[in-house]
């Protein structure tokens, strides 16, 4: 999304939960996103993710420790599908994996990140939509990973 004012409202174009306009930009935003979702892209995305993770913004090292550990579960197992380690997860499921780091990652959200702790809300339920929709896939992916599903909330 390019940093322009909402016809509406005024303010970023996207920023604004209670403009029509900005949530409708956002949405447009995220369905373009997970339109891209690709073999290639994934690991660019899990690259992305493990990156966050590894060194979180001061935004999202204030955040709950258990966010982090379910993006650490998402960028593994999006990590092992890029390399071909893991295959058994449907496309669905790994494009709604995908949109949730992407969306979580973007500095563009429904409601600004920096407004701290407000900004997290949009971010945390796209990751507990994206939670919910893969959870069943995600405890099988730990069976095969070898790690306990419990750590992960799952």
């Amino acid at each position: 999304m390019t940093a322009r004012p909402c016809p509406a409202c005024g303010k970023l174009q996207g920023s604004n939960a209670e403009c029509l306009s900005c949530r409708d930009a956002a949405a447009k935003e995220l369905a373009r996103d997970a339109r891209d979702v690709t073999d290639a892209s994934l690991s660019e995305r899990a690259a992305a993710a493990a990156l966050f993770a590894a060194r979180p913004p001061w935004y999202a090292r204030l955040g709950a420790g258990r966010v982090l550990t379910k993006l650490r579960l998402l960028r593994m197992v999006l990590a092992d599908y890029a390399t071909g380690r893991y295959r058994k997860l449907p496309w669905r499921s790994l494009a709604v994996c995908a949109a949730a780091v992407a969306y979580v990652l973007s500095p563009f959200d429904l409601i600004p990140d920096w407004l701290v702790p407000v900004g997290w809300t949009d971010d945390l339920l796209v990751l507990a939509f994206a939670w919910g929709f893969v959870k069943k896939e995600l405890r099988e992916y730990c069976g095969w990973k070898g790690v306990s599903p419990a750590h992960f909330g799952l």
